[in-house]
């Protein structure tokens, strides 16, 4: 039953400070006016729901519910200011709601004008799905999402409209007594989900659903599901949503997954908006693939040998520091012909006894490096020489020489690889 107009009713303000004003929306339950609010001087949009006698426990439990809305808060929502009950009629209260009057067209009169750009359908859509996202984490659902129900913003001259979501006066919280007559079928029929049409329990994939057809028909400018209701209805159960062909893969591909008939295969409010968020950056405006992330793989490293000489002991090893003495040689060197003691010995220069530590781990440094370069050196010459006479050993190349322990262990190695 459609909300009667407040002309007929002497009095008309509501709830003592809402003086109500034209009519700006109507619907199966109820009206949409701009208001007047007097305690604070701002003009709302306040909804009133068709008059109705229901039990006073039924009612309290409305108003909790609709209290509960109240508290919403986001920027792709409509803000409700205020719930209460219209009492200028004793034996019919009328539950009404004060929201945020958003000055511009729904995406009705949008889609009628024209269709809707991929690009700014990205925008609607990512918003939409952000403001669902919000709403189903605090365990709400809309349960009428429709192009009627999404209002087009302004918010700065030069950007793109953004969309805000309005009429919650059907949700209702997940798993808990419906805010409409037990039974009833709620909801817009060219909009209703395949569980709704059926009765099934309602989950958040309900309004994902919805806005698949909404999304659709923006980019058909048709509704899918026409006619009356049970028509409607029982057409979404017989058959998928025809997707036209022409369309960009991404899209068909997103719009098909929200309108599944099965409600576990649709996915989330939250994947909606990043795969739209993808689109808003995308040159074709293409919503982006959820993709898993993958360990990587760093390339490998190609192995170079190094050059290993007498002159340079180590590879990529800062130059060694000397302490040359009276005659030119290096300290470290003369350490080895050091006299014995009691004989006539120079003066240490400061520092001498610091080099033995840095002088021992550059032998290790050494035979790490030198072990793999006699091996490499050893196998090349035992290829070149298999093909070669036993006498013709020109082509041997020589392993570095390398004096002390290590020379010894080197030369070791050296006779066990010869032929």
């Amino acid at each position: 039953m459609v909300a009667e107009s407040p002309s007929s009713i002497r009095i008309d303000v509501v709830g003592g400070r809402y003086r109500l004003g034209e009519v700006i929306g109507r619907g199966g339950m109820s009206s949409v006016y701009r208001a007047r609010d007097k305690n604070l001087g701002r003009d709302v949009a306040l909804k009133l729901f068709a008059p109705q006698a229901p039990a006073a426990d039924a009612l309290k439990r409305q108003e909790a519910e609709i209290t509960l809305l109240a508290t919403l808060n986001h920027p792709s929502l409509v803000t409700l200011f205020d719930v209460g009950v219209d009492v200028r009629i004793p034996d019919e209260p009328r539950p009404f709601l004060t929201m945020e009057l958003v000055e511009g067209q729904d995406l009705r009169s949008r889609i009628r004008h024209s269709k809707v750009p991929l690009d700014e359908l990205a925008v609607i859509g990512a918003g939409i799905a952000d403001a669902l996202a919000y709403v189903h984490g605090l365990g709400i659902l809309h349960r009428d999402i429709k192009p009627g129900n999404i209002l087009l913003v302004q918010t700065r001259p030069g950007e793109p409209l953004r969309a805000k979501l309005a009429d919650f006066g059907i949700a209702r919280i997940a798993d808990a007594t419906r805010l409409t007559v037990t039974g009833a079928m709620v909801g817009t029929a060219a909009y209703l989900s395949p569980e709704q049409a059926m009765g099934s329990p309602l989950t958040p994939a309900t309004d994902i659903y919805s806005l698949g057809l909404v999304l659709l028909e923006c980019i058909k400018q048709t509704m899918e599901y026409p006619g009356s209701a049970v028509e409607s209805a029982v057409a979404r159960l017989h058959r998928a949503p025809k997707i036209p062909a022409d369309l960009p893969a991404e899209w068909a591909d997103l719009i098909r997954s929200m309108t599944a008939i099965e409600p576990l295969e649709r996915p989330t409010a939250a994947d909606i908006e990043t795969a739209l968020r993808q689109a808003l950056v995308s040159p074709t405006s293409t919503p982006g693939e959820l993709a898993p992330e993958t360990t990587r793989v760093l390339p490998a490293m190609p192995f170079r040998t190094p050059s290993v000489t007498a002159e340079s002991p180590s590879l990529n090893l800062p130059a060694r520091p000397t302490n040359e003495g009276p005659n030119g040689e290096d300290s470290a060197n003369a350490a080895q012909s050091r006299p014995a003691p009691g004989a006539d010995q120079p003066s240490s220069p400061p520092g001498a006894r610091r080099q033995r530590p840095v002088r021992a781990r550059r032998k290790v440094r050494l035979w790490a490096v030198a072990v793999p370069v006699v091996l490499t050196l050893a196998a090349g010459t035992a290829a070149l020489t298999a093909g070669q006479a036993p006498e013709s050993t020109s082509d041997v190349v020589p392993y570095p020489a390398v004096s002390g322990t290590l020379g010894d262990h080197l030369q070791e190695l050296q006779k066990s690889v010869e032929p």
